[in-house]
């Protein structure tokens, strides 16, 4: 994966990353650096959570500010034009274009899902779900849903993810799609789980209500910008958090309930023999 070309989201990202340790070092505050600069408030933050691009002049001025010169001057200015690029079309809702990379991108995935999140999903369940969306083109259902597919046979490559999945039952019981459609997702988790970087593990319904379940997340780990970001999506747009303390326990306390490995591929199996 660290051989792959990052793409400019993620060197956003990263550039976001070096400029905070740069106004770190000078002892200088986000408030303190805004009012410097004369920018709005909060821009900054934006422009160091990798949300928010700057233009050569405005990283010019920045870096002066910082009284950053010479060959380190140099190298962040390049990885501002790197993060500049225009990223490769992606076949997702317009909101979740900045995710796509990121997964590409990171190294360790945690999920918690109360259905079948889009990087496990079959292109026939894919299809299903999408068609059901009313924020979705008919025009697009199939691009989408062959794109889903894609990003999940990447985790069956070398140098895949280390990817844990808090999945709850409740995904396995609601029909989508024709049984045919059912049965070929459940065999699909099921080979996913087997995968020696993949943990897919169900959270019982006996074992209560879950807070990662009723607001369903990914979290991120980004080696290459030592960050880690949770990924929240809605219906019609995402949020991408950076505090991601709240993500962590709901994830701990989704996989502290859920089945053991060997125990949720038995569970796969018997949900496999009733579909049949």
């Amino acid at each position: 994966m660290h051989d792959e070309d990052p793409g400019p989201v993620v060197q956003r990202l990263i550039l976001g990353e070096r400029l905070r340790a740069l106004r770190d070092s000078k002892g200088i505050s986000l408030d303190d650096a805004n009012g410097r600069l004369n920018w709005y408030r909060g821009k900054l933050s934006k422009i160091e959570n990798g949300m928010l691009g700057l233009t050569e002049r405005e990283l010019s001025t920045l870096l002066a500010c910082y009284g950053v010169q010479g060959r380190e001057s140099s190298q962040v200015m390049r990885l501002a034009t790197e993060a500049r690029r225009r990223a490769a079309p992606e076949r997702v809702n317009d909101w979740a274009k900045q995710y796509i990379p990121l997964e590409r991108a990171a190294t360790e995935i945690r999920m918690v899902y109360s259905e079948v999140p889009g990087l496990l999903q079959t292109k026939d369940t894919a299809k299903t779900q999408l068609s059901r969306s009313p924020v979705v083109l008919a025009a697009d259902i199939e691009g989408m849903a062959e794109a889903r597919e894609e990003r999940g046979n990447r985790l069956f490559r070398q140098n895949a993810p280390q990817v844990w999945v808090a999945l709850g039952e409740e995904a396995l019981l609601r029909r989508v799609g024709t049984p045919d459609v059912m049965n070929a997702q459940l065999a699909r988790l099921r080979d996913i789980a087997e995968l020696p970087n993949v943990s897919l593990r169900i959270v019982p319904l006996d074992r209560g209500p879950h807070a990662g379940l009723s607001c369903p997340f990914t979290l991120l780990w980004i080696e290459r910008a030592q960050a880690t970001i949770a990924y929240v999506e809605t219906l019609t747009g995402a949020d991408y958090v950076k505090t991601t303390g709240a993500y962590n326990l709901a994830f701990d306390q989704a996989q502290s309930d859920a089945l053991s490995d060997t125990e949720t591929l038995a569970l796969l199996d018997r949900y496999r023999t009733n579909m049949q």
